[in-house]
């Protein structure tokens, strides 16, 4: 009887342990997930923030404005080359 009561409280023992090492890893991995879904909520806005910023800058206007600002023109006719592929 000596014996058995030894073994089952090694194995008290080893399930108590299991136990605790899993609610850790379960913490770590709680903590792991929190993390990743801070992250994951900064990249949003930052791309919901560059998308707005990229309709903003495709706006034809703004686009027509920065033109006339650095001279630019559309390309000439005579400034077109046509080059076949063969």
């Amino acid at each position: 009887m000596n014996k058995l009561n030894i073994l089952l409280l090694a194995l008290a023992l080893v399930s108590g342990v299991s136990v605790v090492t899993v609610q850790n890893q379960s913490r770590q991995y709680f903590i792991a997930l929190d993390k990743a879904q801070k992250q994951k909520t900064v990249l949003e806005q930052e791309y919901a923030r560059l998308k707005f910023e990229q309709a903003k800058l495709a706006n034809h206007q703004l686009i027509k404005v920065a033109a006339k600002e650095q001279n630019l023109r559309p390309p000439a006719q005579e400034d077109t080359q046509i080059v076949e592929v063969k």
